[in-house]
């Protein structure tokens, strides 16, 4: 646990707690590290949730299915973001999606009901805990946002761009790795992987990006300034 304090005192769920207090905390919230592998299921669609996860070390995708079986990746999560955020609420329903790991990773779980409803015993850092989950909440619809601005973009040129422009900005540079395989990233903009393969080598041939697997370049300044902000 302790050799990763760093990450875990960097979420927003312990900002401004000492290092005592995120101990404390972590003991109250009954913390405990699990090991996923890659591709390995960490929660299904039916489960009920009771406990909400700090991602210490590598990549989970958040996805769903449409009735017809087809999965979409509505998110992917990384080192110091937290995920299971249902597990807030105070009714006991299922989650609605499916977590996976993208990489192999390790996750720090904490019982989340511990705080919102505490019983008998109550810890004292109750309050702020709960303070800094308010907090995580608007995060989460800010990114719900973005791929709700993402995916409303209709021609599956305008989407990639779209998406390649926020991996631009995020990494702060024109060449960058994206954190998925084809299939993924096909997933997470919901198109077919051989339309996405097509109009990739189409941009390449136009110009417009340069790449070699999950690498890629953005060639057109302009196309990086192409991002809507939340």
């Amino acid at each position: 646990m302790q050799d990763y304090f760093s990450t875990i005192s960097g979420t927003t769920l312990f900002k401004g707690f000492e290092e005592n207090e995120v101990q404390l905390a972590l003991n109250c919230l009954q913390g405990m590290i699990r090991e996923f592998a890659k591709k390995e299921i960490i929660f299904r669609a039916e489960e009920v949730l009771d406990e909400a996860g700090i991602i210490l070390q590598g990549q989970v995708l958040l996805c769903k299915e449409n009735i017809s079986g087809m999965r979409s990746i509505f998110s992917e999560l990384g080192q110091g973001e937290i995920m299971g955020e249902t597990a807030l609420g105070l009714a006991r329903e299922h989650s609605g999606y499916e977590a996976v790991a993208g990489a192999d990773c390790k996750i720090l779980f904490i019982k989340i009901n511990k705080i919102v409803r505490p019983g008998r015993a109550t810890c004292h850092l109750r309050g702020r805990i709960i303070e800094n989950m308010l907090a995580l909440l608007l995060e989460n619809n800010r990114s719900i946002y973005q791929k709700l601005n993402l995916v409303s973009h209709k021609s599956l040129r305008d989407r990639i761009l779209h998406y390649l422009s926020l991996q631009a900005k995020r990494n702060n540079a024109a060449e960058f790795e994206i954190p998925f395989s084809r299939s993924d990233l096909a997933d997470y903009l919901t198109v077919d992987r051989s339309a996405l393969s097509r109009e990739l080598q189409r941009m390449a041939k136009d110009g417009l990006i340069r790449f070699s697997k999950n690498r890629f370049e953005l060639l057109d300044a302009e196309n990086q300034l192409r991002i809507s902000d939340f």
